[in-house]
């Protein structure tokens, strides 16, 4: 055979095997979408979901974005479709926006009969939804899960706030469940590397979420630093101590003094620090009563267990049974920083990023700023 034709006999193959392929896919890829296993019935005036050529399932955003009780409007000057007035989807364009980052797609956003199409996965993701896709008797069936059990270890210092934040939460997405940890972050450290079933940490020192990702147990994108706090050295109401600064507790009028256990407790090693800071850590651990979680310093102070104590300006705020003493200078210690990340281990990465991500959210910041958090977000 010549080569002109051996050339011409393999396109005519190769067009024929896609053909085939082609055909094949389309032959097994009837597409049906359901919410949490209910079927979704969807009007063809609002488009009809479709297999594309490298089955990805495309369904027209408005549509499932109203099915999960999202809002959607639309610009005609940019082409760009606004899900909630926070997520963006621009005809043409290769990624959704958010107001927490990007979601790039491995296929861009196309106008079918005037209305915009993305790969379900995706938009169901930007929603802050996982999709369960599966094939049987030539239907596909990409089943959008809304239904999950989020397990959150946050640190004690956070419980209050966690608790306005978790009601805020469910507000938005009504079908998940929140089972909201609180303790010291060094013990729900140790807790997730023993293999706790964890979605989300939130810690109250960067150390403690450093070494979860040194030992490869986070979702490593998902960090993200969110909170500023204060340390305060308090005593009790009624007390008549003399001492108004961290220095004065070497005085012999201070008998005790409530710590955190440095090793397992932020707050703990941030007194250390302060008292290292002065010089006079060995003077102050002669006094010292540790205890965990932070909270329990606090309770220590008001119930005059101690004569003084080094909390949170957060817990001292929350409590109408102690009084501030001092403020520590930043300078005196290590960055107080609270991040917050995704366990690797998680079976619901989806929901759990979107979680963190709301956590950085206007609501959210307006509680936490409540409670006497400062925000880094």
């Amino acid at each position: 055979m010549k080569p002109t034709r051996k050339i011409l006999a393999l396109i005519v193959m190769l067009a024929l095997v896609i053909s085939m392929a082609t055909g094949m896919a389309c032959a097994a890829s009837t597409p049906t979408i359901s919410i949490d296993g209910a079927a979704v019935s969807i009007s063809s005036s609002y488009g009809t979901p479709y297999i594309d050529s490298a089955d990805r399932l495309l369904v027209p955003i408005r549509v499932i974005s109203e099915k999960l009780g999202a809002t959607v409007t639309w610009d005609e000057k940019t082409s760009t479709a606004s899900i909630n007035g926070t997520i963006k989807v621009k005809v043409g364009a290769g990624a959704i926006t958010t107001a927490y980052g990007t979601i790039t797609m491995d296929t861009v956003s196309v106008n079918k009969n005037g209305r915009i199409y993305v790969p379900i996965r995706f938009i169901a993701s930007a929603l802050g939804y996982d999709v369960n896709a599966t094939s049987s008797g030539g239907t596909i069936n990409a089943d959008i899960i809304t239904k999950v059990e989020l397990s959150i270890s946050a640190a004690a210092s956070l419980k209050n706030a966690m608790t306005e934040i978790q009601a805020l939460y469910l507000k938005e997405k009504p079908n998940c469940k929140l089972t909201i940890n609180t303790g010291a972050s060094g013990t729900l450290q140790t807790q997730i590397e023993q293999g706790a079933t964890v979605d989300v940490f939130f810690s109250a020192a960067s150390s403690n979420m450093n070494t979860l990702k040194t030992k490869g147990l986070l979702v490593d994108s998902t960090v993200k630093n969110l909170l500023g706090n204060d340390v305060v050295l308090i005593v009790p109401k009624s007390s008549t101590l003399g001492i108004t600064s961290f220095k004065d507790v070497t005085d012999s009028s201070v008998k005790s003094i409530g710590i955190g256990e440095p090793g397992s407790v932020p707050a703990g090693k941030y007194a250390q620090d302060v008292f290292t800071y002065y010089g006079i850590w060995d003077t102050v651990k002669a006094k010292a009563v540790f205890g965990s979680p932070v909270t329990q310093i606090l309770t220590w102070v008001e119930t005059g267990n101690v004569d003084c104590g080094v909390v949170y300006s957060t817990d001292a705020a929350a409590s109408s049974k102690v009084k501030v003493i001092a403020i520590v200078a930043d300078s005196t210690h290590t960055p107080i920083i609270y991040p917050a990340a995704v366990i690797k281990a998680s079976q619901h990465t989806v929901a759990a990023t979107d979680f963190v991500n709301f956590l950085s959210s206007s609501g959210a910041k307006a509680i936490f700023v409540k409670y006497g958090f400062s925000t880094l977000t």
